[in-house]
């Protein structure tokens, strides 16, 4: 692939990460404001939660009582999914639920951005940036964001680390391996 290929291939890929991210704000957005509506309406009537839980009702009777605390516009998905709860007898939980969720969010929960940090001895190329990170998409997916680093400690090739994952293929940890190999001290 040449470098204009990866170029626009990781331009491309970065916008259709923008656009997913979009995606995923809007959606969840909607989400949460359906379901925190409802957990708030339960909350602040404690009878009217009980009578969602009322077994002795039949379920088109509950989920007419539910039906009739849904915002307008609620989204059918999000509407289904509060009509499964209710048939399994699961709204109490509603409000753990929408915690549970903002708490997702909030560690990540969302599109993933991992952070791909790749420690050289010398300034790269963009040229060698631009094959590292498509050898690296390839290897652990989308979502990755690059950060390029200098430290000449290390003589010379790369040390990269994805998320937990450490690469070291270091001139400086080869001699250390092959120091500790022999039994010699560093001084």
């Amino acid at each position: 692939m040449s470098a204009t290929a990866t170029s626009r291939a990781k331009q491309g890929s970065s916008e259709a990460q923008t656009y997913a991210r979009a995606v995923f704000e809007v959606a969840f957005e909607d989400w949460l404001k359906g379901l925190q509506h409802v957990a708030t309406t339960l909350d602040r009537n404690p009878g009217l939660l009980q009578s969602l839980a009322d077994e002795t009702k039949g379920f088109e009777a509950r989920q007419a009582t539910l039906m009739a605390v849904l915002p307008e516009g609620i989204a059918k998905p999000i509407r289904n999914f509060l009509f499964g709860m209710l048939a399994n007898g699961d709204m109490a939980l509603l409000g753990d639920v929408v915690s549970q969720l903002r708490q997702m969010a909030s560690v990540g929960g969302g599109p993933q951005t991992t952070i791909a940090e790749v420690t050289s001895a010398v300034e790269l190329t963009s040229e060698e940036r631009s094959g590292i990170q498509q050898r690296l998409l390839e290897r652990f997916g989308a979502g990755l964001e690059f950060k390029f680093n200098v430290d000449p400690s290390i003589l010379g090739g790369l040390v990269i680390r994805v998320g937990d994952k450490l690469l070291d293929d270091s001139v400086s940890s080869r001699l250390a391996a092959l120091r500790q190999s022999l039994g010699v001290t560093s001084r």
